[in-house]
């Protein structure tokens, strides 16, 4: 019997693409593509114009040095008229002023060095004041301008002469710092002496000086009463003007005895 040729079993069936080509039913496995290499996409237009913004302040803080370290010294005599200098804290200062705790003490190195520069501020606006009195020729007229400068600082600062007395008894103005301070106003101490010297026929220098200290310790210390005074016996501001035109006559009266007196 003739043997029958064994036939393969039919294959999937193809199709015909557009273009005429056969193709299998199965497309082969697509080969995969290499990843594109990742760009670097352009810094955002916003963090562009921050830093632009942030370099054209630079030169604006530095010009404003100054005017932060004024701010926080108005604060602390704001506070200091309020609470004395042992009430407040640097926390408490930095809220007031509208700065952070870091940047005082950046700036004075901690609380002691912050009320010692009080100090020192208060006592140069003093005495660019008393050397603008002399320049006029005016220091010592009847109206004695240089006593109501010392007057009216201590009056207007009523922290002040708290300050300046808790930083005696704490060694806050030591020797050495004091001297430091007259040594760079010493020409115009000088010229301030010797005004006083004018009308004081035959004084001398050890006589103005006590002059000055006599004037600078009532000051001081009425500033420090003051307070009570208000409480006690109803002091006021014009109880103030009478005790500054009293002190401009006693100080005239020593300077300048009656005899000599314009």
């Amino acid at each position: 019997m003739p043997k029958v040729a064994s036939r393969k079993p039919p294959g999937p069936a193809r199709k015909r693409s557009a273009a005429g080509l056969s193709t299998s039913s199965k497309a082969p496995a697509a080969k995969p593509r290499p990843a594109p290499a990742a760009k670097t996409s352009p810094r955002p237009v916003r963090k562009r114009i921050a830093d632009v913004a942030a370099d054209d302040a630079r030169p604006a803080r530095r010009r404003n040095r100054e005017q932060t370290i004024n701010d926080i010294l108005d604060a602390a005599e704001r506070l200091l008229d309020q609470k004395g200098p042992d009430g407040f804290g640097l926390a408490e200062l930095g809220r007031a002023a509208g700065v952070s705790f870091g940047l005082i003490h950046h700036y004075f190195g901690g609380k002691e060095g912050l009320l010692r520069e009080v100090l020192r501020r208060t006592l140069r606006q003093m005495g660019r004041e008393i050397r603008r009195i002399q320049e006029t020729g005016a220091f010592w007229d009847t109206k004695a301008p240089a006593v109501v400068v010392v007057f009216d600082t201590y009056l207007r600062k009523p922290g002040f002469a708290r300050l300046m007395a808790w930083g005696l008894l704490k060694d806050l103005l030591v020797a050495e710092e004091v001297s430091l301070e007259v040594q760079r106003d010493r020409e115009a101490l000088d010229m301030m002496v010797d005004r006083l010297r004018e009308g004081m026929p035959g004084a001398s220098r050890i006589d103005a000086a006590a002059l000055t200290t006599l004037l600078t310790s009532a000051v001081l210390g009425f500033n420090l009463l003051r307070p009570l005074l208000v409480q006690t016996r109803g002091w006021n501001a014009r109880s103030d003007e009478i005790l500054r035109e009293q002190l401009v006559r006693a100080m005239i009266s020593i300077a300048r005895p009656k005899s000599n007196r314009a």
